[in-house]
């Protein structure tokens, strides 16, 4: 009887240890499926504001994007940080995440000129819900999307 015990904890054991790294890449891709949506949600607003809107001398249009860092749960990987960083002469805007195991991906956003206040990315470093503002800056032109977290 005891064996039957022990050899049921020991198959036991063995299934969950099997499982557990399909499950860490599944939470991954999901995790990082989810901040790649979030960038195309900004892509698609930044679009929107460059298509609708017409840059002006004083205040411009704006808008605002609400993004979600996700934390660690049993369904999706934690993210460390989240970055948006303006385009430079070698490479587009991107955003940029951090999983909390340490593998960073990228997404890049070809095609929108954002910028920052003070030129360095935006970055948001806790879990949860963010909201950044888009403003349509420039000239008529020469549009620029500055980005900024919203207060």
């Amino acid at each position: 009887m005891i064996y039957r015990v022990v050899l049921a904890v020991v198959l036991a054991t063995a299934l969950v240890a099997a499982t557990l790294g399909p499950i860490d890449d599944a939470r991954r891709q999901r995790t990082s499926a989810m901040v790649s949506d979030q960038a195309s949600e900004i892509e698609r607003v930044a679009d929107t504001l460059l298509e609708t809107d017409d840059p002006l001398d004083g205040p411009g249009a704006r808008r605002v994007v609400t993004l979600r860092v996700p934390t660690r749960t049993w369904t999706s990987g934690g993210v460390e940080r989240v970055s948006l960083r303006p385009p430079t002469d070698q490479a587009p805007a991107r955003l940029s995440w951090l999983l909390t195991d340490g593998q960073p991906r990228t997404r890049q956003l070809p095609g929108v000129p954002l910028r920052t206040p003070d030129g360095g990315p935006v970055v948001l470093r806790r879990g949860g819900r963010h909201r950044l503002v888009l403003s349509l800056d420039g000239r008529p032109g020469a549009p620029v999307l500055t980005v900024r977290r919203l207060k």
